[in-house]
């Protein structure tokens, strides 16, 4: 059975995953700070409304429309154009904890629900994970929240994007709860690499994808750069690994 496939429109990355997620799938982002998790979700949601006719939503923690539209304006991105425009919604609520308010029981209200279903969204992003269930309460245990996430979603055709912070990375991977429930996992990291003739040290970004159900992916270790319009994998590097 043929699998319809979403693609993210990252240049060099689509390649990898037989042209795009699959359809109504839950992916995980992850990675220590500034290795583009951020980006690479934001890329994901705006492809989809510029290149492929798919209004998209970004809901955001910590973020606001202002500072995203800022942020993605560098790689040419008019994320407030899209927005008033109604092909892309950025949606940074502010939640109490303190005052009983709950993020997870929030975005998978029916109320919440049906005004993404109303939206139109087909690809939804969720910047971080971590924050959406460090700031709920009892949803039955990490890993039943974050099943009742994606199973939401699920139901209204989107196809999903998480991102999650990790604090550290290592070579011997560990391996969060959420990564168990999601269809795929890209793992994105910054390397520390040393100069061809001495140079002083600098970093390096690499990806590479640990999971995606359906897919018959590629499972080399990948350069990335953030350029002018975004990321860009370099393909070269992903048609050696594949030979």
């Amino acid at each position: 059975m043929k699998i319809e496939r979403v693609p993210t429109g990252i240049p060099g990355f689509d390649e990898l995953v037989e042209g795009g997620f699959p359809k109504g799938s839950s992916t995980v982002v992850s990675g220590i700070p500034g290795c583009a998790k951020t980006t690479f979700a934001m890329q994901f949601i705006a492809n989809g409304a510029l290149k492929y006719n798919e209004k998209s939503i970004f809901i955001t923690v910590e973020k606001d429309l202002n500072s995203l539209n800022r942020t993605f304006s560098l790689f040419g991105y008019d994320i407030m154009e899209l927005h008033k425009t109604g092909r892309l919604g950025i949606i940074d609520l502010e939640i109490k904890p303190e005052m009983g308010e709950d993020f997870l029981d929030q975005i998978i209200s029916p109320k919440f629900l049906s005004k993404v279903k109303a939206f139109g969204a087909r690809r939804v992003a969720i910047d971080p994970l971590n924050l959406v269930l460090q700031f709920s309460g009892d949803f039955g245990g990490e890993r039943r929240g974050v099943q009742r996430l994606i199973n939401a979603y699920s139901k209204l055709g989107c196809t999903l994007l998480l991102t999650y912070e990790r604090l550290q990375q290592s070579e011997d991977l560990e391996y969060e709860v959420a990564d168990f429930v999601v269809d795929g996992i890209i793992y994105l990291q910054l390397i520390k690499s040393m100069g061809s003739f001495g140079e002083k040290s600098f970093f390096e970004r690499r990806l590479s994808i640990l999971k995606m159900r359906e897919t018959n992916h590629a499972h080399g270790l990948y350069r990335f750069k953030i350029e002018g319009d975004g990321i860009h994998v370099y393909s070269d590097i992903f048609l050696r690994a594949r030979k």
